[in-house]
């Protein structure tokens, strides 16, 4: 950036673009009009801290309806770029006339881009007419995000409740600015108020009705209901009531909504097409429209026949000066343009006078592709890529590549959390055939397989119950081994919640039937079955007390604590399968979830089943210690060490993987010969990286030893041709391998 303070009076430059004029009337000024050089496009410089509010809606957001970010900058001034409209707001629109339905759609085109801004976590906090520019198209855009502010965040009320931003505060921010209270409670409802304040205004020509306070000023209404439009756009109404509601839980706050209130009051064409003009209509327009009626027919008749001629005659000399001079262009050009024209246009890019233009061209076409929601990303990327080929260090064609990419993997992310896993898929496809190895694409594809994987589950699970049924205790708990492992990969699935709820609902059902009927023993299986489904489910401790009021219970409940302790004794922890502690203690926590016994017991059983497969897992059974470890899910056992000891079997899978393919490597490498190079790529650097993870692996110790021999016999050989460098350089190798041979160490010696 320019040395100078843009605090002077007159700003020149800043960071090599020329200051057209300032923007704005603020001391010192923030706001400039500036282009890069003669031949570019104006755009807005505004100085700007990366970590304001507008900063980040402008990297963040874009919307048609929202002014183009163009790029950031600056050093010591942070600044940012936006695209320069030139048009004029919307209040000076109006002036010049504008018809009721246009106006309706430009209300909704402002309303998508509030939903866009909320969406986001931020609020506009200073809508009005001054802030909107009117393209050459008709289409509106927010120029100003100056007053922005992160939804319920503390905001600077002080700049809107003065000056001509006041009539468009709603009550509760108005509420707020006088209590100095900070922004907790303020949403984008806000700005929908000053859409709908803007709406009046621009439909009656006025602001709506303030009151004194106080404190001396005026303030929009806070007690009365919302203005009342003409009696001709009383139609029009209940748009202004919706958006105008004191209340904000009670006002419009989306696009959708506010189309679909305008849609149910059938606009009327004839109201449709009416034209509301602000502005005085002139002596001279009133003249010029009813100058014809003064004159007589004859009169009338002479004036049009001149007003022809003097047409005719200026047609033909305008279109006698416009054929020569395209004549001399187009001769100009065909005797000059092959040999100068490149030169000049080359000359003039070198120099910035003008902008390079396939650059330009590119960089146009790049937006427009990534602005159209129908483009694919590989067209959108392609196009940033063709940017970034023609120029290579065009920062804001790889930040737009990359805030293409990251937006693109959050649909695939929502896509799936919708549950739309085709259109998920489609969209990861895509991503992947352009960044093959990005980690971010390879972390949501296997999100994708996991929620492929519940939904087959689920589906094979849902038709197991519909052929067997509820009551088919073996189908339904395999039903909530699935529901449960559906949960774990895909934690949001309701319908395998909704499963393990029907199942614990249907057995405490039929537990409670059993209690009833005073068997206990049936009462406590069933109530095991409903609380291996669904622990926590209301319905159960009902059933439980119905349990509690046997007569037998208490003496059920020894029995089976003495029964566990027993097994527990014999070594029947959680085999054979309903003769074992762990169930019979599960038995009794089902009736019982406070029982200080058969919770310490379980507890013993847990402890024993990890310890018996630790054991295993050190004598290296990994399938004996996975066998124990799926028995204790069966049965329930506690999460947490299963879950460890689960982690446990999978990193020494993952170690015993990585050893068995680092020993084929050496294998191989060994073979062809790499014996100590390339480095990291021979067979010396693979085995002790199986040494690092398995120390007593013999097998590389094996291979280390024949590594050393084989340097040792390429050692000698070297010797007896008399290449004595090499002979002492290899047999240095073989003894770092292998020390304490004392042959080689006598080689060392000698040579």
């Amino acid at each position: 950036m320019a040395t100078h303070e843009p605090s002077q009076k007159t700003v020149s430059n800043i960071d090599g673009f020329q200051v057209i004029r300032r923007l704005d009337e603020h001391e010192p000024p923030n706001r400039f009009l500036v282009r890069r050089s003669d031949g570019a496009e104006a755009a807005v410089l505004k100085l700007l801290p990366p970590e304001s509010a507008e900063s980040q809606i402008l990297h963040q957001v874009n919307h048609p309806h929202i002014c183009q970010f163009l790029g950031s900058g600056g050093d010591t001034q942070p600044y940012v770029l936006t695209a320069y409209y030139g048009g004029p707001d919307l209040r000076a629109h109006l002036q010049r006339g504008i018809k009721i339905k246009v106006l309706l759609e430009i209300v909704l085109q402002l309303a998508d881009a509030l939903d866009s801004l909320h969406s986001r976590g931020f609020v506009h906090g200073d809508l009005r007419p001054e802030h909107i520019s009117i393209k050459a198209n008709g289409q509106p855009v927010i120029v100003d995000l100056s007053s922005a502010f992160t939804s319920g965040s503390a905001s600077d009320l002080e700049v809107r409740t003065t000056g001509p931003s006041m009539a468009y505060l709603s009550p509760e921010r108005r509420v707020q600015a006088a209590k100095s209270e900070s922004a907790s409670l303020i949403d984008g409802a806000c700005d929908y108020f000053s859409l709908g304040v803007m709406a009046f205004e621009l439909l009656s020509g006025r602001l709506p009705p303030t009151e004194e306070t106080a404190q001396g000023g005026s303030q929009p209404y806070l007690q009365d209901s919302p203005p009342r439009l003409p009696a001709h756009l009383q139609s029009l109404q209940p748009i202004i009531d919706r958006l105008m509601a004191k209340d904000p839980d009670k006002r419009l706050g989306s696009r959708d909504a506010l189309q679909q209130l305008i849609g149910l009051g059938g606009i009327d064409p004839e109201l449709g097409d009416m034209v509301i003009r602000h502005s005085a209509i002139s002596v001279e327009e009133l003249s010029s429209l009813f100058a014809d009626l003064r004159l007589r027919p004859d009169e009338l008749a002479r004036q049009n026949k001149r007003l022809r001629r003097k047409r005719r005659r200026r047609i033909a000399l305008q279109g006698s000066l416009a054929l020569i001079l395209t004549g001399s262009i187009l001769a100009g050009l065909l005797t000059f343009r092959e040999a100068l024209l490149p030169v000049v246009e080359d000359a003039a890019a070198y120099l910035g006078i003008i902008e390079n233009p396939e650059l330009t061209a590119a960089w146009r076409e790049a937006q427009s592709l990534a602005s159209d929601p129908n483009q694919g990303l590989s067209t959108i990327v392609a196009a940033y890529r063709r940017v970034i080929t023609i120029a290579p260090g065009y920062t804001q064609a790889a930040e737009a590549l990359e805030q293409t990419t990251q937006a693109w993997k959050r649909s695939i992310a929502d896509a799936m959390n919708a549950n739309e896993l085709s259109r998920a898929e489609v969209l990861l496809n895509e991503a992947q055939g352009l960044f093959e190895s990005d980690p971010e694409l390879t972390v949501l594809s296997l999100r994708l397989q996991n929620h492929r994987r519940a939904e087959r589950l689920l589906a094979s699970t849902q038709s197991l119950l519909r052929s067997s049924g509820l009551s088919d205790e073996a189908s339904a708990a395999a039903a909530v081994q699935a529901f449960e492992e559906i949960l774990r990969i895909s934690p949001d699935n309701a319908e395998a919640a909704q499963g393990l709820t029907d199942i614990s609902r249907h057995y405490g059902e039929l537990a409670a039937e059993a209690a009833k009927n005073r068997d206990v023993d049936q009462a406590i299986r069933l109530l095991q079955r409903a609380t291996a489904a669904r622990s926590d489910l209301r319905e159960l401790d009902r059933v439980r007390e119905l349990i509690s009021e046997a007569t037998s219970i208490q003496s059920a409940m020894a029995a089976l604590v003495l029964q566990a302790q027993q097994l527990s004794v014999q070594g029947n922890l959680i085999e054979p399968a309903g003769d074992n502690a762990a169930e019979v203690y599960l038995q009794v926590l089902a009736i019982d979830p406070q029982n200080l016994e058969a919770t310490a017991g379980l507890s013993e059983v847990t402890v024993a089943v990890m310890a018996n497969a630790l054991a295993l897992l050190d004598q290296g059974d990994i399938q004996g210690a996975q066998y124990l470890l799926n028995l204790g899910e069966s049965q329930n056992l506690d999460a947490i060490p299963l879950a460890n000891m689960r982690e446990r079997i999978d990193s020494e899978i993952t170690r015993r993987s990585q050893v068995a393919i680092a020993l084929e490597q050496a294998s191989v490498l060994f073979a062809q010969g790499y014996i100590t190079a390339p480095k990291g790529q021979d067979a010396v650097s693979r085995l002790r990286e199986v040494l690092l993870l398995d120390p007593g692996n013999e097998v590389a110790q094996t291979r280390l030893i024949q590594c050393a021999e084989r340097l040792a016999t390429v050692a000698v050989e070297a010797q007896e041709v008399g290449i004595t460098v090499s002979a002492k350089a290899y047999i240095e190798e073989a003894l770092s391998i292998h020390p304490g041979v004392s042959q080689w160490e006598a080689w060392q010696a000698q040579w």
